[in-house]
This record gives C-alpha cells, structure tokens and sequence, in this order.
C-alpha cells in the first residue's frame, strides 16, 4: 500500500504533516492484533492533522505513550470506563475496547473517532456512547485509497471527518 499518496493527498487538503520519527521503532503489542497495514501505517508518520488540529490520526508515538497529545490512545475508552454504571458495563466497555483500535480522533464538534474492529472493518463511533459504531469503510486500506482519490470518502461519516471547514 502506498502511504504517501494518501498523506500526499491530506497535506493538499490543508493537512498538516510531521516525518516519521523512526523508522525502527517497536510495534506496540496493543497493535499486533490488528491488519498489518495498520502498524505500516502508524510509523508513517509523526503527526497528521487537518489545520486546525481538531481532527488526527494516531501514530505509533501515540500507542507508544510518547507523543505530546493531550489525548491518550484510548481515551474514549477512559471515559466509557469512567461513565460505566457497575461492573457489568464496565466489562462490556472493555470487551469492546479490546476488539476495536481507534485510529483517528475527533475533538472538532463532538468526540468521535475512527477505529479498526478485529475484523478489519472500519467504524465511526461519538459521544456519548462510543461503544455504538457505524462501518465507515470495508477495511484501512479502502479507507486510505478515498482519502487519496479525488472524491474523499463514500461514507458521509467519514467524508465529515475530512471535510475542510
């Protein structure tokens, strides 16, 4: 897969790019769970957000606990946890975490991301219930070649998430 197109095609749409780090960098175990194309993708870059800095993807300095963000990894899962009603729901939330890996983070209107679920498929979740998600995409792969194409996304979902504002 080619990266650079789509990270090419971001930073024509006002997207703001940082190089990768390192190129060796270890692959969080949190990830190993997930397509190989997500790990590939993580260690492209350091930092990749639109302009205002309200929507961005993680790399792997994120999952690796080593990027300035104010936002953990799995932030939204934190907060789930924190709203949980009892054990069971709090078991419920992890359940989910643990078959999901956000990707992308919104703070722009709403909190809301873009995860991998462990089958690869794409979804969109928000607040307030981040455990409730919508497939945006077959797989990071479709994703990243829409976002490269000259239409955007399919998804209005998706397509929200990357629009100019």
């Amino acid at each position: 897969m080619d990266f650079a197109t789509t990270i090419d095609a971001l930073r024509r749409a006002g997207w703001v790019y940082g190089p990768p780090l390192d190129d060796q960098r270890p692959v969080p175990r949190r990830l190993l769970g997930f397509p190989a194309a997500f790990g590939a993708w993580s260690v492209s870059f350091s930092r990749l957000s639109n302009a205002d800095d309200d929507v961005w993807f993680l790399s792997v300095e994120d999952y690796l606990g080593t990027s300035e963000s104010a936002f953990a990894w799995n932030e939204f899962e934190r907060l789930s946890l924190e709203a949980a009603a009892g054990p069971e729901q709090a078991a419920a939330v992890t359940a989910f975490w643990a078959g999901h890996l956000p990707f992308l983070h919104s703070v722009r209107d709403d909190y809301e991301y873009l995860a991998i679920a462990s089958d690869g498929r794409v979804v969109h979740g928000r607040e307030p219930e981040f455990e409730e998600t919508t497939t945006v995409a077959d797989d990071l792969p479709a994703l990243l070649a829409e976002l490269a194409g000259v239409d955007g996304p399919r998804h209005p979902l998706a397509a929200a998430l990357f629009a100019a504002r």
